[in-house]
């Protein structure tokens, strides 16, 4: 009786019109729970998957959820000629390393340039934009860049061996250029390895042979080589520990150039501290400085003395004759050692090229000498 009584008590409550209002009000703020609940759960599936919905571009790792920066590519001058527009080649580069212009997605970086647009371009300019790829694969960034519409700049990129050390847009290697040979060189001890210098003997079988028809060896064109190459190593400083040298095979002649993304000559250069207020007082420029290095007026970074041969052995060469048309860019000079009228310092706060970089051209005459 009792239990009957009690459940009869209720449903006499359920049905009041006071609790049904105040179970609504519960029901409705618990359904809005769930609600908010559910949406929580999906955001989190969401940011596991790595999808971000249309605002957002979907992360390549499922485990790395990294920041999404997507810059616009550097434009290449038209002019693309290192020694003609020096100035505005090295604007390209400094952008090219500057982390202002550094992509990312999830772990990937990359760095975008665009080469539409040139329609003039040399050796030098690809030595020094193939070692600046080398030292960004070193740090983990990806350059990625386009053709030029010019066909003939398209053609001079493909036979420069450019090419050589990139892939397509399928991941597939390109076709080797055997009409250039550009080869990297750790710095290791500051001493050429065995295998680096049986690359260079047979670089230099194939100059001989290019330019004389007879494929020999040649001991002097070695040695001009292996000190400038040596030279390279002493004042090098990029991160990689590596350089480049390259080689362009023309019709009456062998372009050669050596190039290190590394401080420069003139920011390891020592010069006693007599000899630094002598300059002072004389005011003399940078590319005035670098032309004292070369005819042995300073010393080494390292300040010994059998380290200071390297740069006048390289003008010394020039002067008798073994080597044509030497052209070294550094921080900011370039010296023309053919026409001295275009070496100069650059402004203050124009770009400079933060490295070493060495051009010179061989003909039969100077395999002759």
């Amino acid at each position: 009786m009792d239990v009957k009584g009690g459940i009869g008590n209720m449903k006499k409550i359920f049905s009041t019109k006071e609790y049904k209002k105040r179970n609504f009000r519960r029901s409705k703020k618990l359904f809005r729970r769930r609600l908010a609940w559910k949406e929580k759960r999906k955001a989190i599936r969401r940011s596991i998957s790595g999808y971000y919905g249309e605002k957002y571009k979907r992360a390549k790792s499922v485990h790395h959820i990294g920041e999404i920066i997507k810059r616009s590519s550097i434009m290449a001058p038209q002019d693309f000629r290192l020694i003609e527009n020096t100035q505005e080649c090295l604007m390209f580069f400094r952008d090219v390393r500057s982390d202002k212009y550094v992509s990312q997605t999830g772990a990937s970086k990359l760095v975008r340039i665009s080469l539409e647009n040139v329609n003039r371009i040399d050796y030098g300019t690809i030595s020094i934009l193939t070692s600046i790829s080398d030292d960004l694969k070193y740090k983990n960034i990806v350059l990625q860049g386009n053709f030029p519409k010019d066909l003939d700049c398209r053609k001079f990129i493909t036979e420069s061996g450019f090419l050589n050390h990139m892939v397509n847009e399928k991941n597939k290697p390109f076709m080797k250029s055997e009409k250039s040979e550009l080869i990297f060189f750790e710095k290791g001890q500051g001493v050429l390895s065995q295998s680096d210098n049986i690359k260079i003997s047979n670089l230099v079988k194939n100059v001989v042979d290019h330019l004389t028809g007879r494929a020999e060896h040649c001991l002097s064109v070695k040695t001009i080589i292996l000190e400038i190459c040596g030279n390279s190593i002493e004042w090098s400083g990029t991160d990689n520990k590596q350089w480049l040298l390259g080689v362009k095979y023309e019709s009456d002649r062998v372009i050669f150039t050596v190039t290190d993304v590394g401080k420069g000559i003139l920011e390891t250069l020592y010069r006693k501290f007599g000899k630094k207020i002598y300059d002072a007082f004389l005011n003399k420029s940078d590319d005035e400085i670098l032309k004292g290095a070369f005819e042995k007026k300073y010393g080494s970074a390292t300040q010994k003395v059998n380290r200071n041969k390297g740069l006048p052995s390289i003008k010394s060469n020039y002067d008798e004759g073994n080597i044509e048309n030497l052209k070294v860019l550094t921080n900011n000079v370039i010296l023309n050692f053919e026409d001295s009228s275009k070496s100069k310092t650059f402004a203050k706060g124009s770009p400079r090229f933060r490295g070493t970089f060495y051009q010179w051209e061989m003909t039969s005459n100077c395999i002759n000498k």
